[in-house]
């Protein structure tokens, strides 16, 4: 004979589906209601960002580049942490020949050239899409015969640069020389509204964005089909790149031009313009490094990176202050620790 269990009241039965519901919904709504909370923050920080921006954007070229020299000048006044990072760098690449005032007056000189770079890169963008604006008051002195070479080699390069002189202007002219579906390596913007504002004024089309999270594959699967890709590589590569020496001193740097140079043979194209005194014209450096020489070496990758920071620092030293050295680039150590940029070791580097 089966056994009857009791059942429960259909009110206790009630209840309990209840609690189920409430115990699985209501997080549900806490967090999407977070989620807005947070996604408001971000465009109410993005606001003042579109404010200060839009001008340099708008306005010709010469008043942009007076109002972002006004806004660095405001920046250096007003971010003291930044400021400590570029003098010490600037003790510890130098060493004592880099007094107090002249890394002082240098640091200056560093901010002016970020908010001038930014402005020349978003004028160029906006001038770039404007076909009434064909000619461009930016002139370039080269070397016409290494250019020459670069355009007509048909395999497909991998464009390097750094943060020095104008930078953003760099990447674009290497873009506009580069075939069509060409990509650059840019990391995403945790504000939404910022990262939209960045990949709609950095690249002509959103098809050039690489996520820099994961880049090797994508840039080999461009690479493999003619395309060209450029990249920064004088940021802090933590402890997952090599160690490279950068101002006599080891520098962690990223290895992905290294890797891709010898994964595809395509040639490795270092490239930056620097700011002379006539406003809207560059001096372009350029070095050309072929990585089939490197290709049977065991340290190969490293002894690319190495030649890459090599040149870049050549160019560095030949006008320091166009180069960002408010960058933690020494950050991490062979040794496992990290740099430290307080106010006691800003006192102790020039006691």
């Amino acid at each position: 004979m089966p056994v009857l269990l009791p059942q429960a009241p259909p009110e206790q039965g009630l209840k309990r589906a209840g609690r189920r519901y409430r115990q699985r919904v209501w997080p549900a709504i806490v967090g999407s209601l977070g989620a807005c909370f947070v996604l408001v923050g971000e465009f109410l920080i993005t606001l003042p960002l579109v404010l200060v921006v839009l001008p340099v954007w708008l306005l010709p070229w010469g008043p942009a580049l007076s109002l972002a020299r006004f806004y660095a000048r405001v920046a250096c006044t007003f971010w003291p942490s930044a400021r400590r990072i570029a003098m010490i760098n600037l003790r510890r690449a130098y060493g004592p020949d880099m007094t107090y005032d002249r890394a002082a007056r240098l640091t200056r000189q560093i901010f002016v050239n970020l908010g001038q770079s930014l402005a020349e890169g978003l004028q160029f963008a906006g001038r770039a899409r404007d076909a009434a604006a064909h000619k461009k008051p930016v002139r370039l002195i080269e070397d016409d015969q290494l250019v020459d070479r670069i355009v007509r080699d048909l395999r497909p390069k991998i464009y390097v640069t750094g943060h020095l002189g104008s930078w953003e202007l760099a990447l674009m002219v290497a873009g506009q020389r580069g075939r069509c579906g060409s990509g650059v390596i840019i990391r995403r913007v945790d504000n939404p509204f910022v990262n939209w504002l960045v990949r709609r004024v950095r690249l002509e089309t959103s098809s050039q964005w690489i996520e820099k999270k994961g880049a090797v594959r994508e840039c080999l699967a461009r690479l493999e089909k003619g395309m060209n890709i450029g990249m920064l590589l004088d940021e802090n590569g933590y402890w997952h790149g090599p160690f490279v020496e950068f101002f006599g001193r080891p520098a962690a740097t990223q290895k992905t031009a290294a890797v891709l140079a010898l994964e595809t043979g395509a040639p490795i194209v270092i490239n930056a313009l620097i700011r002379s005194s006539e406003v809207g014209c560059f001096e372009q450096k350029l070095a050309l490094i072929e990585p089939e020489q490197y290709r049977c070496r065991p340290d190969g990758v490293r002894e690319i990176t190495q030649e890459i920071t090599r040149v870049l620092e050549g160019w560095i030293r030949e006008d320091p202050g166009q180069w960002c050295w408010i960058h933690w680039r020494w950050k991490h150590r062979p040794d496992g620790s990290i740099e430290s940029y307080t106010r006691r070791d800003l006192k102790e580097c020039f006691s």
